[in-house]
């Protein structure tokens, strides 16, 4: 990838919180956000790891993935990767030119049992759900919560302990001018996916909505709990995860999101703020119906706003952009599919609709897969570094 010098008249940090602010920047922010399989092949291919334990680890997990033999599992194989996960998002994201580095939730302390019985991984996670390899992932095949009953009994874990808060201490340590941003979750979509099935939080919502309102404003003060010692341990963002639509549109209706979902969100950035960190939503698939509730709820960055999900980052800017910074603008999604002069172009435009007045975190779209050709992964990277010099500050009309 090619290398270029850039303009670095503020740290991280103040780059990002800047952006936020609608404030002047040396240059715009970048975001890079990797899935552990993905950092595997970078490390392996593109640009080796720094420390030298995770850019060996880096390049035999990927051998062991990709040609898919040698003496383990498939289970094992795939699962190998998963175990960059902070790495990738953290020192290596900075390593590759991110201005943001990330910690997964409970990084230290979210896995319970992890067993492995004839190549079969299974792990129960601190929600008290069973997962199993599924393709790449963990996944949940058997969820903690089965009924309403489990919904008023159920118990939050303890996140008190200060292990869950070590990898930030330890990231600031290391990187004290870079921007962090610690997970969250919202009320609704690791509600209704990782600790119960969608299937049937949906037809709760109309059969046992009192207790699932009650269960939801359990799980926003556990989270705000959370999300304070994150702060406390050196987060400058809480990354609230809650993902609310599908291709086109919203995945429940929106008098339904207005009822369950929007107050508890509401209370998340409420609580972020009087931490004194900033509050940024991930929320996948169609987003243009919720942007004026972000905004009145003083959300300060929504990540990640997804062209293949039919939003509108020109139209949504020049709406909402004097309120509400955007975390977006390159497309690893679509990008897959394009040819490298196609993703390089996609990319640049969407800097120029963001350069015009700032509040522009360029971010990818979503975590970047390892299967983007090889041709496309340097017209990213190498784009991105050409934006970082200020080789492309100059006037643009988008179309």
């Amino acid at each position: 990838m090619k290398r270029v010098k850039t303009r670095e008249a503020m740290t991280s940090r103040e780059r990002v919180i800047a952006a936020v602010k609608g404030l002047p920047t040396d240059r715009v922010p970048v975001m890079y956000w990797l899935n552990p399989h993905a950092a595997a092949r970078l490390i392996a291919e593109f640009q080796p790891a720094r420390n030298m334990f995770w850019n060996l680890f880096g390049r035999r997990a990927w051998k062991r993935f990709s040609q898919g033999n040698g003496p383990y599992s498939e289970d094992i194989r795939n699962a190998l990767p998963l175990l960059l996960q902070v790495y990738a998002n953290s020192d290596y994201a900075l390593e590759l030119g991110a201005d943001m580095a990330n910690i997964p939730f409970g990084s230290a302390g979210f896995w319970g049992r992890v067993g492995i019985k004839h190549g079969r991984i299974r792990a129960r996670d601190a929600f008290g759900s069973l997962r199993g390899m599924c393709g790449i992932y963990l996944e949940v095949i058997r969820p903690a919560i089965r009924d309403a009953k489990d919904l008023v009994n159920y118990c939050f874990p303890d996140a008190t302990h200060e292990r869950n808060y070590a990898w930030i201490r330890k990231l600031r340590a290391r990187h004290p001018d870079a921007c962090i941003f610690a997970d969250n979750f919202g009320v609704q979509d690791l509600f209704s996916t990782q600790i119960w099935e969608m299937s049937r939080f949906m037809v709760a919502l109309y059969d046992y909505p009192d207790e699932v309102k009650e269960f939801q404003r359990r799980f926003a003060d556990w989270m705000i709990d959370i999300a304070r010692r994150s702060v406390k341990a050196g987060a400058d963002i809480i990354f609230i995860y809650d993902d609310y639509g599908y291709t086109g549109r919203p995945l429940i209706s929106m008098d339904m999101w207005k009822e369950f979902t929007y107050p508890h969100l509401k209370r998340q950035i409420e609580a972020v703020h009087d931490a004194g960190a900033i509050a940024m939503l991930h929320s996948c698939g169609f987003q243009m119906p919720f942007l004026k509730y972000y905004v009145d709820a003083d959300l300060d960055v929504l990540q990640s706003l997804q062209p293949k999900a039919g939003n509108e980052f020109k139209e949504a800017y020049e709406k909402y952009g004097d309120r509400l910074a955007f975390c977006t603008g390159i497309d690893v999604q679509q990008g897959d599919y394009m040819s490298p002069e196609e993703l390089r172009q996609d990319i640049l435009r969407s800097y120029h609709i963001g350069e015009r007045r700032g509040r522009h975190i360029l971010g990818m779209t979503h975590m970047m897969q390892y299967t983007m050709p090889a041709d496309n992964i340097r017209a990213l990277y190498d784009t991105v570094r050409e934006i970082q010099a200020g080789e492309h500050d100059t006037e643009f009309t988008a179309d």
